[in-house]
């Protein structure tokens, strides 16, 4: 009986122990030189601009700039705390709910077909000196109560109810053409293309297409990070540069560089089916274990040189 005992005491410890989320993950590091596409970035020159300054100079004059900064990274995992831009886990949680889900549906259950990430947002100081801005910080969304809960997360998009009804969504049809010819309106902030809602600013997702739904979330922080004005839009004024709390997508384009590679850089919720191949292997990638990816975005600068 006590041999028993200590038989079902052993197993339940190791039960207890056991956590498939947590398993090992690895990956290469992020190398800037090899991962950013430096062709993407196009500068420009488009003429002569004036911005105004204070008393008694009241005018300087310059030149307007413009080009694509890769200025922000973005981990999208399954597993709380692992790092896509390290390649490597920066901690554990005793909270399995952190962990990221895959729920794939059949015909019967189609309604609950979901996906959840965590996501990191890591700021680049590659091309400072040429327009200004006024980022800050970084993000990792595990310390972020908001994230986890798509009812709490409604404290910082309480107009998220105008959007929440059948027309609305089934009018996001219209951005995800636009964008897949590339066109994303801007005039429809709730849409993140052919996928689907910027709402609830957290990281579920009601799409079981693990790359779709990690791209979702990807853009979803990007807009997160507008409306908390931890970033801003310097395309949007070129003497400076405006915090733009309901974003302006087709200021910003990405691409993924884990667990594989892909190019080029496509507008925000640009269809997954144009780049996914490969992208979702069975164990690890060309550069990373599966599941976890890692967005190298790129922001429209366009600035007067005079006030820089």
């Amino acid at each position: 009986m006590v041999k028993n005992k200590t038989l079902w005491t052993c197993a339940l410890l190791i039960t207890l122990m056991y956590n498939p989320a947590g398993a090992e993950k690895s990956g290469d590091a992020f190398n800037s030189a090899t991962d950013i596409h430096w062709d993407e970035i196009e500068f420009k020159i488009e003429g002569i601009c004036i911005c105004p300054r204070p008393p008694p100079v009241f005018y300087e004059t310059g030149v307007i700039i413009s080009y694509w900064e890769p200025f922000l990274l973005e981990d999208t995992v399954s597993v709380a705390n692992y790092s896509t831009y390290q390649g490597e886990m920066m901690g554990s949680s005793l909270i399995d709910e952190l962990g990221g889900k895959n729920k794939s549906s059949d015909a019967v259950d189609v309604a609950n077909e979901s996906t959840f990430a965590q996501a990191h947002g890591y700021l680049l100081p590659l091309m400072y000196g040429r327009c200004n801005r006024n980022d800050y910080g970084m993000w990792w969304s595990e310390y972020d109560s908001m994230w986890q809960d798509d009812e709490m997360s409604a404290i910082i998009h309480p107009e998220a109810s105008l959007f929440a009804n059948k027309a609305m969504q089934m009018s996001c049809m219209a951005d995800a053409t636009a964008v897949n010819v590339g066109y994303p309106l801007d005039f429809m902030p709730w849409c993140v293309g052919s996928g689907g809602s910027a709402y609830p600013m957290t990281g579920h997702v009601d799409n079981d297409n693990i790359v779709q739904a990690n791209n979702t979330v990807a853009s979803r922080l990007i807009y997160k990070l507008n409306r908390i004005m931890m970033i801003c839009d310097p395309a949007d004024n070129l003497c400076g540069c405006n915090y733009t709390p309901i974003w302006i997508k087709s200021h910003y384009k990405m691409h993924v560089v884990r667990p594989a590679d892909r190019s080029p850089a496509y507008p925000v919720g640009k269809s997954a089916k144009f780049y996914d191949s490969g992208l979702n292997p069975p164990y690890q990638g060309d550069k990373g274990s599966n599941d976890e990816f890692l967005w190298v975005v790129y922001r429209k600068q366009k600035c007067c040189t005079c006030c820089q």
